[in-house]
């Protein structure tokens, strides 16, 4: 986080992250969907809760960034703006209404990776699609090109575990986890979903009722937050001196080798080059 940024300073970053809520009475709990049940941070973050019902006094919604910066978006005439709230002081359960013995870990440790996450899943979306990777904004849906590099091991699980390419989340404790539909050692995680908290068996049974059957792994951990992003391609770039002389070298080669049918030509929407195996409310 920087030190320089303090809580109600307009956020110079993208607005992304874990999911939490808040209400007057300073409560903060993570939900599922609007209507189920709430999963109460403890201990509760009340110097959080204050600084943002300083800027929202009937609470509302805020983002947790990879690097634990809390954020939110505040009504500033007909637009919003992205402020900085505080950090997400050590919380160690997301605890069910009157129901503290089903409370489940907020953040798992002891994990390997592979491994079922015992907990909920969410965090910091980003996309891998080979060896690029990027984040899309909610907004345009252009796609930013991550500049941080992902440690060798979470990169090649990655594409490993996804090999068509899709999405990825990274939480506020650094922790990398992803959607599969085909776990790596379904052995394991047989015996590993009959020990799952029964909150997060719940999770998984409302979200295969809605079309999602794929199930949370842990990835790994990255070393480096938060994760630096760069500007989309725009049209009117210049190219540099390497797509310069790829594009030469293809135009090079191009030449009557084949007869293509003309129906078999197809405008492909880059927004389906991979799979939406995570929609943003899983």
């Amino acid at each position: 986080m920087n030190s320089n940024i303090h809580p109600g300073d307009e956020w110079p970053g993208y607005y992304r992250g874990y999911r939490l809520q808040t209400n007057p009475d300073g409560d903060v709990w993570w939900q599922v969907y609007q209507g189920t049940d709430r999963l109460y941070v403890e201990p509760t973050p009340d110097e959080l809760a204050d600084n943002l019902l300083s800027l929202k006094r009937l609470g509302g919604r805020v983002r947790v960034t990879e690097d634990n910066s809390v954020i939110t978006r505040v009504e500033e005439g007909d637009d919003y703006e992205v402020r900085y709230v505080g950090e997400l002081p050590s919380a160690d359960k997301l605890v069910p209404q009157d129901a503290p013995e089903y409370s489940v870990d907020i953040r798992p440790d002891r994990l390997s990776s592979g491994d079922l996450w015992p907990s909920v899943y969410d965090g910091a979306k980003f996309s891998i699609g080979g060896d690029r990777i990027w984040w899309q904004h909610p907004g345009t849906h252009k796609r930013h090109p991550v500049e941080t590099d992902l440690p060798d091991d979470v990169l090649a699980t990655l594409q490993r575990l996804k090999p068509r390419g899709g999405s990825f989340r990274i939480t506020p404790w650094n922790d990398v986890i992803t959607l599969v539909e085909e776990p790596p050692n379904p052995t394991q995680t047989r015996e590993q979903l009959h020990d799952l908290p029964r909150v997060i068996k719940n999770i998984i049974v409302l979200r295969r009722e809605r079309g999602v059957e794929m199930l949370p792994i842990y990835v790994g951990s990255v070393d480096t937050v938060p994760i630096e992003v760069g500007e989309p391609r725009s049209l009117t770039d210049e190219l540099s001196a390497e797509e310069r002389a790829q594009l030469n070298s293809w135009a090079g080669s191009l030449g009557p080798t084949s007869t293509t049918d003309p129906d078999e030509h197809r405008v492909q929407d880059d927004t389906t080059d991979f799979p939406d195996d995570d929609p943003e409310d899983w």
